[in-house]
C-alpha cells in the first residue's frame, strides 16, 4: 500500500491508499499487541508485566530475536507508535531506562568499508540527508555548492527534496536496484536510473569493498561476519568463478550477506556492551537493583529503583561500555560508536542525558522535563 501511493493519479486514490494504511496498522495493534498487553501477568505492584522470550540465532545477521510475544516488534514512531508507547511506564519507586547507539549501523558500515564520502559525514560535519541529496539532485538546486556549509543549508532551502532523499537511500543501501525505486519510491524510470548511478558514484569505495566481500564468500562458502560469526552462502559458493560477481548481487542470498557483512550483524555490539555492563552491575553495590528488561536491535533496556546515584552510575557505566569498538575494523581517530541514557516516566517521554553529568546536572535535565 505504501508503494501503490506512489502510483496513485488523483487524490481520491491517495486518500483511499492512506485510509487503508492506517487501518492497517490500527489492525496490527488490536490483533499483535493488544491481547498480549491484556494477557500480561499481574504483579503485587498492581502492574502488567509483558515476559517474553529472546532466542539465541533467531537472524540471519545474529542479533537477538524475541517471541511470546515478540518484544523487539512494537511500533516505535508516529502517533501510533507513540500511543502504544506510552501504554509502557515505570513502576511506582522504580525508573525505566534505555540506551540506544547513535546511527550504530551507519557508523559500523563507515569504519568497515572506509569510504571518504561516508567518513566525510562525520569529519566534516555534514548533514547525511544533505549531503546524498546533492548527488542525486544537484542539477536542481544550482545555488548549492560542494562546501559543508552549503550542501548542509538543503535541508532549510530544498527540504521536500531533502525528505525525497530518505527512501532511495534506505533502498539501495539495503542492495535495491532503480526498479525498486520505480516500484517504491514512484520514480520515473529516467529518475531511477540516475539516482541509482549517482548514489553509486557516490559509494563507489563502499560498493568495491562489498563486492570484494561477496566474491569472497563466493569461493568459501560462507561470509564473515562481526566477531568471526559465519553466514553461509551455499548458492554464492556455486557461482561460476570468472563471471561477475555484480550479476549475483542481487539474489536474494547476496542480499542477506550483503546486509550482514555492511553492519547489521554488528547488532552484536548490542550484546556485548549488555554482557559488559550486567558483569559491572554483579560487581557493584547494585548488583541487586539494576535489572535488564530488554534488547531491541541496537538498544538495550533496564529497570533500577528512583536514586539518583544509581542513575548517575547507570549513565556512567552503560554508555562507556556502548562505547567499546576495539575490533581492529572498527577503530577509528574521528567515528566514533556512543550512545545516550534515556529515562522515561513513560516510554513516549523520554529524557536524554548527556554522558559522565554529574548529580546536579541530572537533577537540572530531569527538572526542565518537569
Amino acid at each position: 500500500l505504501d508503494k501503490l501511493i506512489n502510483h496513485a493519479h488523483n487524490d481520491d486514490m491517495r486518500n483511499c491508499l492512506k485510509v487503508l494504511i492506517e487501518l492497517s496498522k490500527v489492525n496490527k495493534i488490536l490483533e499483535g499487541f493488544i491481547p498480549s498487553f491484556e494477557d500480561g501477568w499481574l504483579k503485587a505492584d498492581g502492574y502488567l508485566y509483558l515476559h517474553g522470550s529472546f532466542n539465541l540465532g533467531g537472524t540471519k545477521s545474529g542479533r537477538l530475536s524475541s517471541s511470546s510475544p515478540n518484544l523487539q516488534n512494537l511500533p516505535a514512531h508516529g502517533k501510533l507508535g507513540k500511543l502504544v508507547k506510552s501504554c509502557f511506564v515505570s513502576p511506582q519507586g522504580f525508573i525505566f531506562a534505555g540506551a540506544d547507539y547513535t546511527a550504530l549501523e551507519d557508523k559500523v558500515n563507515t569504519l568497515l568499508t572506509n569510504d571518504p564520502n561516508k567518513v566525510k559525514v562525520y569529519s566534516e560535519g555534514f548533514d547525511g540527508h544533505c549531503f546524498r541529496t546533492y548527488y542525486y539532485w544537484k542539477d536542481q538546486m544550482p545555488d548549492i555548492v560542494d562546501t559543508v556549509e552549503s550542501i548542509n543549508s538543503i535541508a532549510d532551502k530544498y527540504p521536500d527534496l531533502r525528505s525525497k532523499s530518505k527512501a532511495p537511500s534506505f533502498a539501495l543501501t539495503y542492495q535495491g536496484t532503480w526498479l525498486t525505486l520505480m516500484n517504491n519510491c514512484g520514480f520515473t524510470e529516467e529518475e531511477a536510473k540516475k539516482v541509482e548511478k549517482n548514489y553509486h558514484v557516490m559509494y563507489e569505495v563502499s560498493d568495491a569493498w562489498l563486492e570484494a566481500k561477496l566474491l569472497e564468500a563466493s569461493k568459501l562458502g560462507y561470509a564473515e561476519l562481526a566477531f568471526g560469526l559465519r553466514l553461509r552462502t551455499p548458492l554464492l559458493a556455486r557461482t561460476v568463478m570468472g563471471s561477475s560477481m555484480k550479476a549475483n548481487i542481487s539474489s536474494a542470498e547476496a542480499r542477506t550477506a550483503g546486509n550482514a557483512l555492511s553492519g547489521q550483524s554488528y547488532g552484536l555490539l548490542n550484546c556485548k556492551a549488555a554482557n559488559d555492563f550486567m558483569e559491572r552491575v554483579y560487581a557493584s553495590p547494585y548488583k541487586y537493583d539494576i535489572m535488564p528488561v530488554m534488547q531491541i536491535h541496537d538498544a538495550q533496556y533496564y529497570i533500577f529503583p528512583d536514586d539518583v546515584d544509581i542513575v548517575k552510575w547507570v549513565n556512567d557505566n552503560l554508555t562507556e561500555c556502548m562505547s567499546w569498538q576495539d575490533l581492529p575494523e572498527l577503530q577509528h581517530d574521528v567515528v566514533k560508536l556512543g550512545a545516550e541514557l534515556d529515562l522515561y516516566i513513560s516510554w513516549d517521554k523520554p529524557i536524554t542525558l548527556k554522558n559522565n553529568i554529574s548529580i546536579e546536572e541530572i537533577y537540572d535535565t530531569v527538572a526542565k522535563h518537569a
